[in-house]
């Protein structure tokens, strides 16, 4: 893979994974030649967030409420709410209790139902709580805190890295999973790429995630570990009560599972963060 063909799938990736503007033509996207590793650079969209994410958190002289929800709404401007879509239609066709074929037709609706609004405000909900805590209280990055001690900047580092990080790990981890798990459609973009995808992309995926759940070990271990065991358990989850279910994968059901699974992440930190608070009594 050469320095043009880099610059390519990365530039794919973000048009494919984001709203950020790209210089290429409007059919680059689906040249299979350009395709075969846009997931593999899936988790650069995710450095971008999480980069910006640690900047609001660490440095926007804003109260906590309104650090956290700027830290909720951010993702989905840079996304678009691509994944967040896919979660809504996974909640309506899940919860049709209909059939595989019911499951995969209503999958392809561009329609939400009652059960995706109800499901979407109940994640938007928990996330948003875990934002809260990160940013209240010693530790959070408040600018109405008193002056921080030594050990709570080195927390604010801390909580700052591990979440931006979460961005990288879920967008790898569900990049992965698309690799991985059969296709439960036989059309449509998830088989795409599967289909054009270059054996070279699960590396691609494994380097960043490897590189950030690492520096997350030595960072803050606790920290780190409780958010690599919220994705363990999102992930078993996803593959026995959503793909089990439907044969296999699709872009929507992976849309659910970053979502999910960042959420979780989050909540794992913020239980971290309730940890250290307790501990300064």
């Amino acid at each position: 893979m050469g320095f043009r063909s880099i610059i390519k799938s990365i530039g794919n990736a973000f048009s494919t994974y984001s709203r950020i503007p790209v210089p290429q033509g409007k059919n680059a996207n689906w040249n299979p030649e350009d395709m075969r590793y846009t997931l593999g650079f899936f988790p650069c969209v995710g450095i971008v967030i999480g980069a910006l994410e640690y900047l609001v958190f660490r440095f926007l002289p804003v109260p906590g409420p309104a650090k956290a929800l700027i830290m909720a709404v951010l993702p989905l401007i840079i996304t678009g709410g691509i994944h967040v879509d896919g979660f809504m239609d996974t909640a309506d066709a899940f919860h049709s209790y209909g059939d595989t074929e019911k499951k995969l037709k209503i999958l392809s609706d561009p329609h939400i139902g009652a059960f995706a609004v109800i499901r979407v405000l109940i994640l938007a909900g928990l996330y948003l709580a875990g934002l809260l805590v990160l940013t209240q209280g010693p530790g959070s990055g408040n600018p109405k805190t008193p002056v921080l001690s030594q050990a709570d900047l080195q927390m604010q580092r801390e909580i700052g890295f591990i979440f931006a990080g979460t961005f990288i790990i879920s967008r790898a981890a569900s990049g992965f999973l698309v690799l991985t798990q059969p296709a439960a459609k036989k059309s449509g973009m998830t088989a795409d790429l599967k289909t054009n995808a270059a054996g070279g992309n699960k590396i691609l995926l494994l380097i960043p995630a490897m590189a950030v759940a690492i520096a997350g070990l030595f960072i803050s271990p606790l920290m780190m570990t409780l958010a690599l065991l919220a994705l363990v358990f999102t992930t078993g989850w996803f593959l026995f009560a959503r793909v089990r279910p439907l044969g296999g994968i699709t872009g929507d059901l992976a849309g659910w599972y970053l979502s999910v699974s960042e959420c979780a992440m989050v909540l794992a930190i913020a239980v971290e963060c309730c940890v250290y608070r307790i501990s300064l009594g």
